[in-house]
């Protein structure tokens, strides 16, 4: 989570003091309804079973979901054959129903035994795609790829290194963004950093496979990276990172970020997260004080989004996510650096929450 900035801080306070408190009564039920008008949960729970083999094949399986990724389909699965790495590898490209022939055209021009392209006939989302190449996993460690990144050189041997070194089940990389040909920082990490610093994207990591043993994506809703922070963390014993920039993101117009101001499809922050609550109690995942860090930081991020979108479905999602700490973490304490967060919620302060959100 990025840090606010002096003006940030001093806007903060002073905003804090002179605009109105809006206080939201709206029930738990009331609030989910109103949701629901706007944007419907279509979300599944992300229990699922998976094959994980105990004598694996190879030491990474990297997994790039595709649906109409054109030329940059290609340019993706290059970065990875390219790596120079002594571990073994092998690619799982998904098509996920395109209708532009690139994932067809793929697997008739490369010929490298470490690409399968395996395929369903209709477009279900990134989500699908991944946990259809989790069905099955025949490796040691499990990464995620978009099909419009790349991985620059020595990102896998980079990852492996420091996964073999200390037996982890999570490790991440430093990770660039690229706008219109320019070159930016998105992640930067240290070696050997404490588990706090990781971040909820599922790209730029390797998992251990036994992640998956019992968990996939949910589907059908945004936001699918979210079981990171709420389960695939916890699940893990050990985790790490590395100094080395291990992937490459590049925005374009298409993409999913570039459309999120004023879309109530954003609703669905509200919508997996419930839903992965209900999860992790048969998953038997302790609701802690980092757990409850999760829900805030998830409140946080959405704070800007939300504000976007008109009054009544704003304040309905703040109240539905109060609704839900009240049920799940009646008794945790919000960690220093989202204090705001925890104390909008038990004051049911509306204005706090979008200030705290987007200035702090």
């Amino acid at each position: 989570m990025a840090r606010a900035t002096h003006t940030c801080r001093l806007c903060f306070g002073v905003l804090r003091r002179v605009l109105p408190r809006r206080r939201v009564d709206v029930s738990h039920a009331q609030a989910e309804a109103c949701l629901a008008a706007r944007h419907a949960d279509g979300s599944t729970s992300c229990i699922a079973k998976h094959v994980v083999c105990t004598h694996p094949v190879c030491d990474l399986m990297v997994v790039v979901p595709a649906y109409n990724a054109g030329e940059r389909l290609k340019v993706c699965v290059e970065s990875v054959l390219r790596q120079r790495t002594g571990y073994s590898f092998r690619i799982v490209v998904v098509d996920d129903g395109s209708t532009d022939g690139s994932a067809d055209s793929l697997q008739s021009s490369c010929t490298d035994c470490r690409l399968t392209v395996i395929g369903q006939r209709v477009n279900r989302g990134v989500s699908a795609a991944r946990n259809m190449a989790l069905s099955f996993i025949d490796a040691r460690y499990v990464t995620f790829v978009d099909a419009d990144d790349e991985l620059p050189p020595g990102a896998i041997e980079a990852w492996l290194d420091a996964a073999y070194a200390v037996d982890a089940d999570v490790v991440e990389g430093s990770m660039a963004e690229v706008t219109d040909g320019r070159r930016s920082m998105l992640v930067s990490h240290a070696d050997g950093e404490d588990t706090g610093s990781l971040t909820g994207y599922a790209c730029g990591k390797v998992f251990a496979a036994r992640l998956f043993a019992d968990v996939g994506f949910p589907e059908g809703v945004r936001y699918e990276d979210s079981l990171l922070a709420f389960v695939l963390f916890r699940l893990a014993q050990r985790t790490t990172t590395v100094a080395s920039t291990t992937y490459i993101y590049n925005r374009h117009q298409g993409s999913f970020t570039s459309n999120e101001m004023g879309n109530y499809a954003n609703i669905d922050a509200y919508w997996v997260v419930r839903r992965l609550l209900q999860d992790i109690d048969r998953l038997g995942i302790e609701r802690d004080d980092v757990l409850y860090d999760a829900l805030l930081v998830g409140m946080k991020l959405s704070g800007g989004r939300m504000a976007s979108l008109d009054d009544e479905t704003s304040m309905a999602y703040f109240a539905a996510m109060c609704g839900l700490a009240e049920q799940y973490f009646a008794k945790n304490k919000a960690c220093d650096r989202l204090k705001y967060i925890g104390r909008a919620i038990r004051e049911r302060n509306y204005t706090l929450y979008i200030l705290a959100s987007c200035l702090l």
